[in-house]
C-alpha cells in the first residue's frame, strides 16, 4: 500500500516525507501559524471563492503520477511476497496563474482512490489502532500506531508543503481498515475497501476534500513493517516505552508480472462527475518460486455408515507467515478438489431443493463466462437453494467470515455447467461481500466429485471451512462399501508459473453398514436383496383390472440395473384401439429436456398405457420422478414393447428424458408375457441415479385382463445389479371368484364336398364364446365314424427345426385358421400345417399371426374309430371366434367311408374350461346333402 522518501527539513526542524502511496491521500501536520490563518473566517471565504473561480478557466491533468512497492534507497522493490520499506503514491496536478495569487490547481481535487495491483495486501489488523476519539483530537494518536507519512502540497495564499503522519484507526462498521490524517485542522479517512465486484485488489479512497488550502500535489507513503526501527527518525509524538513491534503491515504480490500498475482515479468540486485516471506503472514481481505454500486439507463426512445421505466438512488451512524478514506465504490461485470414488451426489437432495439465478446472485458477467464478477448487491436466493455454509479466518480482519453455500442454477452460471456453486459472504463489520463461483464435475462415468474454483482472489486466508448439510436430504450419498477414502486435491499458488502445486490429501472411514448391516468390502459384496411384489389391483377372475409391479432395495445393498420378469398364463393386455409410440417418437423424446417432455409428451395418448414412478437416492426420503408407459411395437425381435419415458427432472434439474424400453416376448403356446428390459442407465451427466424403487401401473382403463384360472401362479423374474450379478424374483399371484363364470362354447362343424364314400370333402370348424366365460383350456373333438383319415394324402410334413425357423414347405399346409378375440383390433390368421411328432401321426398346427403369434397344437388319433383332434393347451384367453378350414380334395385329410346323405353324422365335443368346468357336446356334422337329415345331442356337466 506505501513506499516513501524520507528528508530532513533542518531549518523547521521538522520531519518531512515524500512518498508514492497506493490508494491514499494526502495527510499533513501544520503548524500553529496555519490554524490560526484558516481559522480566520473572512480569509477563509475570500480563498474559496478565488479558488473556484479559478478552477473554472481549465482542466485539470496531473503533471506527474508514480506509485509502486520502493526500498529505504527509493529503489523499486520487485521482491515477490516481501515487505517493503514502503509503498509510496505520488502525483501532482497542473495550475493555472491566478494574478496576484500566483499559480493556483486548475481545478480543486474532491475525492481520490487509488487502486493498488491485486495482491498487493495491508495487513491492518496486524497493527496498533488509534482510537476515533485520541483522532478527534487532531491527531493525538499513540506514536505505536502510525504507519506512513503524507506531503502534500497546498496553496494558500501562495504555495505551502506540509506533512502529516498517518495513524492506523478503529475502523468504523462497514470498512475492513482506516487510516487518518490531518489536513489544515481537518481530521481527513483514508478509508479502505476490497474490490469485490472485479479483481478484489484493494482501494483506498479519500473523500470531500476540504477546500480551504488547494491540494496541488501529494505524496504519501506507507511503512511496509512500521514498527521496524528504521521508521524511528519518522515517528511523531512521544517514543513508546517500549519497542515498537515489528509486524509486516504490507505483502507484495506472490503474482510474477513484468510490470505493476497502480490506478490513481480522482474528480474535483467542479467536475465531480468526470474522472482523473493516473495509471503509473511500476516493475512487476519477481522471485515467486522463493515462496513457500504448503496448504493442508481436512475432509470428512458427516456419517460413518454406508450407502447413506451425507453432509461434508472440509477445512482448507494455508498457513501465514507474520515474520517481518521473511517471505509471505504465496495465496492460492485454483483449487481443485476430488472427493473419494462412491461419494457421490445424493438424488435425494433433489426433494425441495431449489437454486440460485444468475440475477438473484448478481453476476454482471454473461453465462460461461468463467472469470465472472458479481456486484455487491445482496443476494436473494432461495433459502431451498442454501446446501451449506462457509467460514473464512484471515489475519487482515479481527474476526471471522460466515456465509453460505448456494447451488447455481443448471446451466445459468458462469461455467455455463449442469453443476456449481457460489461461496458467499456478505459481512457487515467488514462492509466486504465475496461471491466465488465453484464448478462442480461429476465424473459421467463413475460420479465422482471434482469440485474447481478458479481465479481465486489474491487475499490471505488461513483457514477456509465448508460445512455442507447433513440429514436425509443431504447433498451426498456415501459409498455402498466400507473402507477408508481419501479426498485429494490439486492447489495452485498465484505464484505459478514459477510455484509448484501442492497436492494434499485426507482420509475418512466408512465403518458401518447402512440399516444395521454387514459392512461390505466392495460393491461387489453388498447384499443383493429386493423386495419384489406383481398384481391387479382386484384380484377376480376374467375381468379388468390395474396391474402394478413393485421392485425396490434397501440401502446398503447393490444397485438395479435391469429387470426380467414372466408374468403368469392369462395375465393378459387388451391391445384393441391402443395405438404404438413410434421409433421416431421414442427418438425424439430422448432428445428433449425433461421439462419439455413434460409440457408436451412425444408419444400419442392413445399409446398410453400407464404410468411409472422411480424412486432415486439414499435415506428414508428418496426423490421420486414420475414418467408414463407407452405400448410400442417390434423391438429385439419381441413382437411388442412397453416404453417406459421418464422426465429425469429433478428439483431445479433437467437431466433430459430417460426412455427404457421393455422388449414384451409372448409365449406362442400359451400367450404368457415375458418381459425384458434394456439395462437401466446408472448416470445422467455423472449424476448417479441410485435406484431405490420402481413401480409400473398398467393403469388404463380395460387394459390388463385377470385370468379365468384361480390356480395359485406367480410373476417371476431376475433382477440385474450395477455388479454384474443378479437376483432372483418371485410375487405369488391367484384370482378368485372362477366359479361364477359361465362356460358355454359352441361348435359347429360342416363337411364341404363329395358326400359318398371315398370322396375327400373339405371341412369347417367354427368356434364361438360369449364375453364374460371362462377361457378355454382344453378340446376333444372327435369326428363321427364315418370319416376317416386319407394317409395317402399325407405327403409333406413341416419338421419342428423347419416350423421353429419358419420355414415349412408350402406343401405342408392342410388348412387356414381365422381367431377373433376382443384383445385386438384384427383377427390372428394363418397355414394350418401338419408337424412331426412324437405321436404316431403328425400334429395339426394352426400357425396365427398379426400382433402377436399363437401357436394352437392338435394331437391327431382315434377313438372309438374316429378322428379326434385334441388341444391340450390353449392359452387363456378369450376368443369370440374361432374358424378353422380344411382343404379337402387331393389336399383333403379326410375321406368318406359311407354316404354321407345317408345318416345322421354328430361329433363328440369336449370343453374343458379354465375355470374347471366342463362343457360337452354333440353337434351333428353339417354336408352338402341337399337335405339335413336329424338333429344332434348336446350334454352340459357341471365342473368336476
Amino acid at each position: 500500500m506505501l513506499g516513501n522518501r524520507s528528508t530532513t527539513n533542518s531549518q523547521k526542524g521538522t520531519k518531512m516525507f515524500e512518498s508514492r502511496s497506493i490508494g491514499t491521500a494526502g495527510v499533513l501536520r501544520i503548524s500553529e501559524r496555519q490554524s490560526r490563518t484558516l481559522l480566520a473566517l473572512p480569509t477563509l471565504i475570500a480563498c474559496l471563492l478565488l479558488c473556484t473561480g479559478a478552477a473554472q478557466a481549465d482542466q485539470a491533468e496531473y503533471v506527474h503520477a508514480s506509485a509502486g512497492a520502493i526500498n529505504s534507497d527509493s529503489s523499486p522493490n520487485t521482491t515477490a511476497g516481501g515487505h517493503p520499506f514502503a509503498y509510496d503514491t505520488d502525483f501532482e496536478i497542473n495550475t493555472v496563474p491566478l494574478g496576484i495569487f500566483g499559480d493556483v490547481p486548475a481545478e480543486n481535487l474532491r475525492d481520490v482512490s487509488v487502486e493498488l495491483p491485486p495482491g498487493a495486501i495491508g495487513n491492518a489488523e496486524a497493527m496498533p489502532k488509534c482510537s476515533q476519539e485520541n483522532m478527534n483530537e487532531f491527531g493525538n494518536c499513540p506514536q505505536a500506531t502510525q504507519v506512513g507519512f503524507a506531503h502534500l502540497g497546498l496553496i494558500f495564499f501562495g504555495r505551502e508543503d506540509t506533512t502529516s503522519p498517518v495513524y492506523n484507526l478503529e475502523a468504523p462498521p462497514g470498512m475492513p481498515a482506516q487510516f487518518g490524517l490531518v489536513i489544515q485542522s481537518s481530521i481527513t479517512h483514508i478509508n479502505f475497501s476490497v474490490r469485490t465486484e472485479s479483481d478484489f485488489g484493494v482501494t483506498a479512497t479519500i473523500s470531500r476534500i476540504n477546500t480551504g488550502a488547494m491540494l496541488a500535489s501529494s505524496d504519501v507513503a506507507i511503512w511496509g513493517v512500521p514498527g521496524d526501527p528504521s521508521h524511528d527518525a519518522e515517528r511523531v509524538g512521544t517514543p513508546p516505552t517500549e519497542p515498537l513491534p515489528r509486524v509486516p503491515l504490507l505483502d507484495n504480490p506472490s503474482q510474477c508480472t513484468a510490470t505493476s500498475k497502480t490506478t490513481i482515479n480522482a474528480n474535483t468540486w467542479q467536475k465531480p462527475n468526470t474522472s482523473l485516471i493516473a495509471e503509473p506503472e511500476a516493475p512487476g514481481m519477481t522471485g515467486c518460486n522463493q515462496l513457500d505454500f504448503s496448504p493442508t486439507i481436512e475432509a470428512r463426512t458427516s456419517t460413518n455408515i454406508a450407502d447413506s445421505p451425507a453432509g461434508l466438512e472440509f477445512h482448507l488451512n494455508i498457513p501465514q507467515n507474520q515474520n517481518p524478514d521473511a517471505l509471505a506465504e504465496s495465496t492460492m490461485k485454483e483449487a481443485r478438489v476430488t472427493l473419494p470414488a462412491g461419494l457421490t451426489v445424493n438424488p435425494s437432495s433433489a426433494n425441495g431443493l431449489g437454486s440460485c439465478s444468475p440475477a438473484q446472485i448478481g453476476m454482471k458477467t454473461p453465462v460461461g463466462q468463467t472469470d465472472a464478477h458479481f456486484t455487491n448487491d445482496p443476494v436473494t436466493c432461495p433459502p431451498s437453494a442454501k446446501i451449506g455454509t462457509v467460514q473464512v479466518d484471515t489475519p487482515l480482519l479481527d474476526h471471522s467470515l460466515k456465509g453460505d453455500v448456494y447451488l447455481a442454477s443448471q446451466d445459468q452460471n458462469p461455467f455455463g455447467s449442469l453443476l456449481a456453486m457460489y461461496l458467499v459472504v456478505e459481512d457487515a463489520a467488514s462492509g466486504i461481500t465475496f461471491k466465488l463461483p465453484g464448478k462442480i464435475e461429476p465424473n459421467p462415468a463413475n460420479g465422482q466429485i471434482t469440485t474447481v474454483f478458479t481465479n481465486n482472489p489474491q487475499l490471505p486466508f488461513e483457514d477456509l471451512r465448508l460445512d455442507f448439510f447433513e440429514g436425509a436430504g443431504a447433498p451426498l450419498k456415501t459409498a455402498v462399501n466400507c473402507g477408508t477414502f481419501t479426498t485429494s486435491s490439486r492447489l495452485t499458488p498465484w505464484t505459478t508459473p514459477d510455484g509448484a502445486d501442492a497436492t494434499p490429501s485426507a482420509t475418512f472411514e466408512i465403518t458401518r453398514g447402512a440399516g444395521g448391516g454387514e459392512c461390505a468390502g466392495s460393491e461387489g459384496d453388498a447384499p443383493k436383496q429386493v423386495s419384489f411384489s406383481a398384481g391387479t389391483l382386484d384380484p377376480t377372475a376374467g375381468i379388468y383390472s390395474p396391474f402394478q409391479l413393485r421392485l425396490a432395495r434397501q440401502d446398503g445393498t447393490q444397485q438395479l440395473t435391469g429387470i426380467d420378469t414372466t408374468l403368469p398364463k392369462g395375465l393378459i393386455a387388451r391391445l384393441a384401439g391402443v395405438s404404438y409410440c413410434s421409433d421416431a417418437d421414442l427418438a425424439a423424446a430422448s432428445r428433449k429436456s425433461g421439462r419439455e417432455e413434460q409440457s408436451s409428451p412425444s408419444c400419442p395418448a392413445a399409446s398410453r398405457v400407464g404410468s411409472v414412478n422411480v424412486g432415486a437416492g439414499a435415506g428414508p426420503t428418496p426423490f421420486y420422478a414420475e414418467g408414463s408407459a407407452y405400448l410400442a411395437g417390434p423391438y429385439k425381435g419381441a413382437p411388442l414393447s412397453l416404453a417406459v419415458v421418464t422426465p429425469a427432472v429433478a428439483g431445479p434439474f433437467d437431466l433430459g428424458v430417460v426412455v427404457v424400453r421393455n422388449a414384451l416376448y409372448v409365449d406362442p403356446e400359451t400367450t404368457q408375457v415375458r418381459a425384458v428390459s434394456d439395462p437401466f442407465p446408472s448416470m445422467l451427466q455423472g449424476i448417479p441415479l441410485d435406484l431405490r424403487s420402481i413401480v409400473v401401473n398398467l393403469d388404463r382403463p380395460n387394459f390388463t385382463r385377470n385370468p379365468t384360472n384361480c390356480n395359485p401362479l406367480e410373476v417371476s423374474g431376475s433382477a440385474a445389479t450395477l455388479s454384474g450379478q443378479s437376483t432372483s424374483l418371485l410375487s405369488r399371484f391367484q384370482v378368485g371368484d372362477c366359479g361364477a363364470l359361465p362356460f358355454a362354447p359352441k361348435l359347429s362343424l360342416s363337411l364341404k364336398g363329395g358326400t359318398k364314400r371315398t370322396a375327400h370333402p373339405a371341412l369347417k370348424a367354427v368356434l364361438t364364446a360369449r364375453e364374460g366365460e371362462a377361457n378355454i383350456a382344453g378340446a376333444a373333438v372327435t369326428l363321427p365314424r364315418s370319416e376317416f383319415l386319407e394317409n395317402a394324402h399325407i405327403k409333406t410334413i413341416c419338421t419342428r427345426v423347419q416350423f421353429n425357423a419358419d420355414a415349412c414347405p408350402a406343401n405342408s399346409v392342410y388348412g387356414k385358421a381365422r381367431a377373433f378375440t376382443p384383445l385386438l383390433d384384427k383377427p390372428l390368421e394363418g397355414p394350418v400345417y401338419l408337424r412331426s411328432s412324437n405321436n404316431k401321426l403328425p400334429d395339426l398346427v394352426a400357425d396365427l399371426r398379426g400382433q402377436i403369434e399363437v401357436v394352437l397344437v392338435s394331437r391327431i388319433d382315434s377313438k372309438n374309430h374316429g378322428i379326434r383332434n385334441t388341444f391340450e393347451m390353449i392359452p387363456d384367453a378369450p376368443v369370440s371366434k374361432f374358424v378353422l378350414e380344411m382343404q379337402g380334395g387331393k389336399k383333403g385329410l379326410l375321406v368318406n367311408n359311407r354316404n354321407l346323405c345317408k345318416s345322421v353324422n354328430p361329433a363328440t365335443v369336449l370343453f374343458d374350461g379354465q375355470n374347471g368346468k366342463t362343457f360337452d357336446s354333440r353337434p351333428v356334422v353339417g354336408n352338402s346333402c341337399k337335405k339335413a337329415k336329424g338333429g344332434g345331442k348336446k350334454r352340459h356337466h357341471a365342473a368336476h
